[in-house]
């Protein structure tokens, strides 16, 4: 079977959206976590001051794998009516920081993959990651529609990058909380099977109740500290990805296995698991229940 190029894939999708829905329809590239691009396809709203943008690049995956045009249509005609805003959006936020305070919240990211974007945005440095800070345009209950704050933000805002940090640090366990699920509780009820090794080893998934940009969680204030109480040992954390950190207690470590063999194994999973830009980092880092301090 012949399949059309991605830009013919993209100039196709784009004209049928418009045939479908009678209105105004562009792509453009979006700059994405460690440097990963993505073709974004908004629809425009004449209604609404805001549109989701819908990122085209796994339906090219998904239509190389056999996925029809037509169920692909479906699908963005679906994702799109799912997630435009009943509102318009309220503009004074990017002018009136008083507004946006209240939602901004703080994503964690890998600093070196990221250096093009830690130059156009405020962010604080911390390990080998970098905070950068999201603005809201949605409640935090059920959806996760947000904004990514520039140095623009700063000037109009009047504020400093730590301002955001604090402001941040104070929100994002409140709006985005945190929960730790045992990783063979959660893989029991999904297969209904137990595995011994996985209840031995004790692993618990670290993210937040909307499991979108969660490994922010080890950056909570205490998190780290009550999970290591819990334990009673110092604590070992795998970067999963950007939405979720694994953590266990360090006297589990399984025999045989040293901290470069988790290393090996972390940078395994990145390259064949995960895509570009869920990436956090490559290698394990270390909670000292003893001194509160994290080493890598």
């Amino acid at each position: 079977m012949k399949y059309m190029r991605y830009q013919n894939f993209i100039e196709t999708v784009k004209e049928h959206m418009q045939q479908e829905l009678q209105k105004t329809v562009y792509v453009y590239p979006v700059l994405k976590n460690n440097g990963a691009i993505y073709d974004g396809l908004v629809i425009l709203d004449p209604i609404l001051n805001i549109s989701p943008t819908i990122y085209l690049n796994p339906y090219f995956h998904r239509y190389l794998d056999g996925v029809s045009l037509e169920d692909i249509y479906e699908d963005i005609l679906k994702t799109y009516h799912e997630n435009l805003p009943q509102e318009d959006f309220d503009i004074t936020l990017f002018r009136d920081y008083e507004k946006a305070q209240k939602r901004i919240v703080m994503k964690l990211i890998n600093a070196e993959k990221n250096k093009q974007l830690l130059k156009q945005v405020p962010h604080i440095l911390v390990y080998d990651l970098a905070i950068v800070f999201l603005c809201s345009v949605s409640d935090f209950m059920h959806e996760y529609a947000t904004i990514l704050v520039y140095n623009q933000h700063l000037k109009l805002w009047n504020v400093t990058a730590a301002d955001l940090y604090e402001t941040a640090l104070s929100n994002s366990p409140r709006v985005l909380e945190s929960r730790l699920d045992n990783l063979h509780d959660v893989f029991a009820y999904i297969t209904d099977e137990s595995l011994p090794f996985l209840e031995e080893l004790n692993i618990s998934i670290l993210t937040n109740h909307l499991k979108i940009h969660g490994a922010t969680c080890i950056l909570y204030p205490n998190i780290l500290e009550e999970i290591a109480t819990l334990y009673e040992d110092d604590v070992i954390i795998i970067p999963s990805s950007i939405h979720e950190v694994l953590v266990f207690p360090k006297e589990n470590l399984p025999n045989g296995y040293t901290l470069e063999n988790l290393n090996a194994m972390i940078q395994d999973v990145n390259e064949t698991q995960l895509t570009d830009d869920e990436i956090l980092s490559d290698h394990i880092y270390w909670y000292h229940r003893d001194t509160k301090e994290i080493t890598y």
